[in-house]
């Protein structure tokens, strides 16, 4: 009798440390705040754009160009930039300047292949100094995110 006390303590103890353990094992995610998270979805909305404008620029000139020529080309002023942000909205209310910074606190790099067949494009947020975010595409129009190494994305 004494036995089985003992090894029925023993089975409830360790069903006890079976359910406890992995409640404490594992930390709650971090939460973005809502103006960080509204920050991102805005750089994001911003690649849609820039990605929508090379696009289209690319299918009247048969290649892609840089930051400067889009702007320079006038062809997204009115209708066409309507078009690049309509499913944008946190870009309905915003001008988009010459780089690097063409958002406030928002620094663009986009690079053309020398035959115009491509083209890389990063948006990186300058007021994030600890965790460098920022957002890339490409010709494929594939967005990423990302962060330093040390950071959770």
């Amino acid at each position: 009798m004494r036995g089985r006390r003992i090894w029925l303590t023993l089975f409830l103890g360790g069903m006890l440390l079976s359910v406890a353990i992995p409640q404490r094992a594992q930390s709650p995610a971090a939460q973005s705040s809502v103006d960080e998270h509204a920050r991102r979805n805005a750089a994001v909305s911003t690649l849609r754009a820039i990605n929508t404008m090379e696009v289209v620029y690319q299918s009247k000139h048969g290649s892609y160009a840089s930051w400067d020529v889009l702007l320079a080309s006038g062809e997204f002023t009115g209708r066409q930039m309507h078009l690049a942000v309509q499913n944008e909205p946190p870009l309905a209310n915003v001008s988009l300047s010459n780089a690097p910074q063409i958002l406030p606190g928002w620094a663009l790099r986009l690079n053309v292949t020398s035959d115009g067949k491509g083209y890389d494009v990063l948006l990186e947020d300058q007021t994030d100094k600890t965790c460098g975010y920022a957002a890339g595409s490409d010709e494929r129009a594939v967005i990423r995110q990302s962060k330093t190494i040390d950071c959770d994305i």
